[in-house]
C-alpha cells in the first residue's frame, strides 16, 4: 500500500511538471514594443502566444517615480487586435492596428503609437523609415460615420511624393519658415468626398530634449510661430494648399 501511495505520488508529481512545461512553452513572447521617453520614463507592450498581454507604464522624474501595470487578452486577426472581453485600459482602445513597425491603438480619446522592438508575428512594415526619420504618420479617425473623409494607408512610393511636395512648399515658402530639415513631419492621410488622397501635415521645430516623442502622439501646440506649420497636400493633384504659420495673420 505504501509503495502504491509512493509510486502515485511521483507520477502525479511527473505530471504536475509535465503540464507547468506545457504552460511554460505555449505562453511566448510574439511582439514586444517599448517607447522610451527622452523626458524620463517608458512604455513597454508584451504580447504571447496565449493571446495574454503585459502593459507597464514607468513614469519617472528627478524626485518621483511611478509605475502602472496592465494585464489582459487580445486576438490577433490579420494585422489588427482585438482587446477581450475589454478595452485596453491605458487609452480605452478596443483594438489596435500593427502598422509600419507600430503598434497604433484606435480611440476616442487619443492617437497613441508604441513602437514595435520584436515581432514574431507574419505581418511586416509597409514603408521603410530609414530615409524618413523625422516623420510619423498617424491613421485618421473620422468624427462620425457620415464624415466625408476615409482613413487611407499610404505607401512608399507615396510617402516619397509627400517628402517632394513637402519640400517643394519649403522652398516657395523659404523666407516665412527654416530649413526643412529642422522640422519634425506628423502626418494623417486621407481620401476625400472626390476620392482624393490628401495629407494633413504638421510640421514641429525638432526638440533637443524630446527627440522620439513625435512618433508616439500628436502634438497639439498653440501659436509656436514659425516652430507650428500645417499643410494640406493633395497627393493625387501632387499640389499644397493651406500653408499655415502659427502665429501669423
Amino acid at each position: 500500500m505504501k509503495k502504491q501511495l509512493i509510486l502515485t505520488f511521483v507520477i502525479l508529481s511527473l505530471f504536475t511538471q509535465c503540464k507547468k512545461e506545457a504552460l511554460k512553452d505555449s505562453k511566448i513572447e510574439q511582439v514586444l514594443a517599448e517607447n522610451n521617453y527622452d523626458l524620463g520614463g517608458s512604455l513597454i507592450f508584451e504580447l504571447y502566444s496565449d493571446s495574454t498581454y503585459n502593459f507597464t507604464s514607468i513614469v519617472k522624474s528627478p524626485n518621483y517615480e511611478k509605475i502602472e501595470k496592465f494585464k489582459g487578452f487580445c486576438e490577433v486577426k490579420n494585422d489588427t487586435l482585438y482587446f477581450k472581453p475589454f478595452e485596453f485600459e491605458y487609452t480605452n482602445s478596443k483594438k489596435a492596428v500593427i502598422k509600419n513597425n507600430f503598434i497604433e491603438f484606435i480611440s476616442d480619446k487619443s492617437s497613441f503609437r508604441i513602437e514595435i522592438k520584436k515581432n514574431s508575428l507574419n505581418i511586416k512594415s509597409k514603408i521603410d523609415f530609414t530615409n524618413f526619420e523625422d516623420y510619423a504618420i498617424f491613421t485618421f479617425k473620422p468624427e462620425s460615420e457620415k464624415s466625408e473623409y476615409k482613413p487611407y494607408d499610404i505607401n512608399q512610393k507615396e510617402l516619397e511624393e509627400i517628402d517632394k511636395i513637402l519640400s517643394k512648399c519649403f522652398t516657395e515658402n523659404k523666407s516665412k519658415l527654416k530649413n526643412k530639415n529642422e522640422y519634425v513631419k506628423q502626418c494623417v492621410i486621407v481620401t476625400n468626398i472626390n476620392n482624393e488622397k490628401e495629407v494633413w501635415v504638421s510640421c514641429y521645430c525638432k526638440n533637443e530634449y524630446d527627440k522620439s516623442g513625435f512618433k508616439y502622439s500628436l502634438i497639439e501646440m498653440n501659436d509656436g510661430g514659425e516652430c507650428n506649420i500645417s499643410v494640406k497636400i493633395n497627393l493625387t493633384k501632387k499640389q499644397y494648399s493651406e500653408l499655415n504659420i502659427a502665429g501669423l495673420a
